[in-house]
């Protein structure tokens, strides 16, 4: 019987309990020929001839007859399996590819149509919308950053939903800007907003900030709770209606690193659409958006 000891040839997928039940078969008398008397001539599993003193008949192991064959079957079988992953992660990594630029592509297209034009067609704006929708599974997911929201398809429609209602005190009172952080879920999930407010006439822009959590839920669902509200001078103040929390409750359309869309619907089932874009710092944003005015609109 060979010695399992010494055993140098390659690994089979066959267990070691296999081979012993091979080896421990019947040997084959006499396939070694014209030996040396006395001298018995052994095949290892690797192939190797070994010469042992012994007083009997050279006999041939079955088992060094049944590893060759299958040793090769093996080699065979692990190169296909090592090709075939090979494809499969090249596949992979090209669809990834494919994909990124896809998207970068439309995310391109979608913030030309806002630059370019002053009221961007609503229904060429929901159409790009769509197809980054289809490359979305899980949208609401990897949020956490520091967000502006870039466009929205409505005047007013982002003071209804996320402000705090200080502009419903009079027409001379504008939302200008809203910044958005979302805290990663390490951080607890913590929502901050701030909302800029411009006063027309010779009156520097207000910052008012907002403070609360938020939580994703099913594949696109996105719940932001505020419960604290300070102006920028420290004072506190209450959301619309004298009320102690602000909910926002929309879908998530789409998100990636670089753009978020959201999607919320009233009772009569209008649909509201709001694009961010990330920004470095929303501190750093606040602090160029007050006391200074911009062009740009939410509405164009």
């Amino acid at each position: 019987m060979p010695n399992l000891s010494r055993t140098t040839g390659p690994r089979s997928v066959a267990s070691k309990e296999t081979w012993m039940e091979i080896a421990q078969l019947r040997t084959i008398p006499g396939a070694c020929a014209r030996q040396a008397p006395g001298l018995q001539v052994r095949q290892t599993w690797s192939g190797e001839r070994v010469k042992s003193q012994s007083g009997q008949q050279g006999r041939f192991p079955l088992a060094a007859l049944a590893f060759p064959v299958l040793g090769r079957a093996f080699l065979r079988h692990r190169s296909l399996r090592a090709t075939g992953m090979g494809d499969a992660t090249l596949m992979k990594k090209n669809r990834k590819k494919m994909k990124e630029m896809e998207t970068g592509m439309l995310e391109g297209a979608l913030k030309t149509l806002f630059r370019k034009m002053e009221e961007p067609d609503i229904f060429k704006v929901r159409e790009i919308l769509m197809r980054l929708a289809k490359t979305n599974q899980k949208p609401n997911q990897n949020l956490a950053g520091d967000w502006i929201i870039f466009w929205a398809s409505r005047e007013g429609c982002v003071d209804k939903l996320f402000g705090t209602g200080m502009t419903d005190e009079g027409w001379w009172m504008q939302l200008q800007e809203y910044l958005l952080r979302l805290g990663t879920r390490k951080e607890g999930r913590v929502a901050e907003a701030i909302e800029i407010v411009r006063k027309v006439g010779p009156f520097p822009n207000q910052s008012n900030c907002l403070k609360g959590t938020y939580m994703p839920s099913g594949t696109n669902r996105l719940k932001m709770i505020f419960t604290e509200f300070k102006t920028d001078d420290g004072k506190e103040m209450k959301a619309r209606g004298d009320q102690e929390e602000l909910v926002v409750d929309v879908d998530v359309i789409y998100s990636s690193k670089t753009m978020i869309a959201l999607q919320w619907e009233d009772e009569n089932g209008e649909c509201d659409f709001y694009v961010l874009t990330r920004v470095n710092s929303i501190l750093e944003e606040r602090d160029k958006f007050v006391g200074t005015s911009r062009a740009r609109t939410f509405f164009n």
